[in-house]
This record gives C-alpha cells, sequence and structure tokens, in this order.
C-alpha cells in the first residue's frame, strides 16, 4: 500500500470510527441526544467513504472500488481481501 494513501486511510476511518462512537454515546442522553447522535452517525458516513476510497486507491485499485465499504463490516472484508496491486512480487 502506498504510504501517502495509508495514512489519509487511517484518518478517515479512524475519524470516522471517533464519530460514530460519539454518535451512539450521544443517543442516549437527555432530549436531543438522539438527534445529535444522529447527526454525527450521517457525518461519519462520509468520513469513512473518503478513508476507504484512499485504502481502494493505495493498493491499486479505483477509487470508486472503496464504495464497497458503504456496505458495512462486508464492504470493509472485501477491501481487505483485494489484493495490493502495488507489492513487488516475490
Amino acid at each position: 500500500m502506498l504510504p501517502e494513501k495509508k495514512t489519509k486511510t487511517n484518518l478517515g476511518v479512524g475519524i470516522g470510527i471517533l464519530l460514530q462512537l460519539a454518535a451512539f454515546a450521544l443517543s442516549g442522553v437527555g432530549e436531543t441526544g438522539p438527534i445529535v447522535g444522529l447527526l454525527l452517525y450521517f457525518v461519519s458516513i462520509p468520513a469513512f467513504i473518503w478513508g476507504y476510497m484512499n485504502y481502494a486507491e493505495g493498493k491499486g485499485h479505483s477509487k470508486l472500488v472503496g464504495l464497497v465499504g458503504l456496505a458495512g463490516i462486508i464492504g470493509l472484508i472485501v477491501l481487505i481481501v483485494l489484493p495490493d496491486q502495488h507489492k513487488e512480487a516475490i
């Protein structure tokens, strides 16, 4: 995987995870918690997509392949199993 894409992948997925954790934590707090939680959840989706697109591109695939990450954990598994086209043959 290309180093610059690895950094962007970690950043996008990390921000997505943090936003979703905050969303779930806030969803049960007070009257406005569920609304704020839902908003944070929807804000996390573009961060995840950006991270997944960089992951796919870093492995030598089209950015559009990163959209498979929208399928949740199944999509992430698909991205992980895709061959890295930037690895040198042994």
